[in-house]
C-alpha cells in the first residue's frame, strides 16, 4: 500500500498543479483581455479629445468671427449716422442760403415759391410750422 498511496499523492499534485496553472493562465488571460480593452478605450479617449478639441477650436472661430461682424455693424451704423448728420448739415446750409437769397432779392415777397405761398410772411409760416412738425417732441408740441 505504500505504493499507492504515493501514486495518490503524486495524482493529488498533479491535479493540484494543473488547477493552478489553469488558474493562473485565466488570470493572465483575463489581464490581457482587460490590458487591450484599457488600450483600446485609450484611444478612443483620445481620440474623443482630440474632436471636443477641434470642436473648441471651432466655437472659438465662430465667437471671434461674431465679434468682428458686431465690430463691422458698429462701424457701419457709426458710418450712416454720420451721413445722415453730415446730409443734414447740408440741408441746414442750404435752407439757410435759401432764407438768405430770399432776405436779399427785392422781387421775392412778390411771387410763389414751391409751397404755393404768395408773399415772404406765408412762406415763413409754412417753414416755421414743418420745423415746428419736427421739433414736435422737443418743446413739447404733438
Amino acid at each position: 500500500m505504500d505504493g499507492q498511496i504515493w501514486i495518490w499523492i503524486v495524482v493529488a499534485i498533479v491535479i493540484i498543479a494543473v488547477i493552478v496553472g489553469v488558474v493562473l493562465f485565466g488570470r493572465r488571460a483575463k489581464a490581457a483581455a482587460a490590458r487591450k480593452r484599457a488600450g483600446e478605450l485609450r484611444e478612443k479617449a483620445r481620440a474623443d479629445a482630440l474632436g471636443a478639441h477641434e470642436r473648441s477650436a471651432e466655437a472659438a472661430r465662430a465667437t471671434a468671427d461674431a465679434a468682428r461682424a458686431e465690430s463691422e455693424a458698429e462701424r457701419l451704423r457709426q458710418e450712416a449716422a454720420d451721413k445722415q448728420r453730415a446730409a443734414e448739415r447740408a440741408n441746414e446750409v442750404s435752407q439757410d442760403r435759401l432764407r438768405r437769397a430770399e432776405e436779399l432779392d427785392p422781387d421775392a415777397g412778390n411771387r410763389p415759391d414751391s409751397n404755393g405761398a404768395e408773399n415772404r410772411r406765408e412762406r415763413d409760416d409754412v417753414n416755421r410750422r414743418e420745423r415746428d412738425d419736427g421739433q414736435g417732441g422737443k418743446e413739447g408740441r404733438p
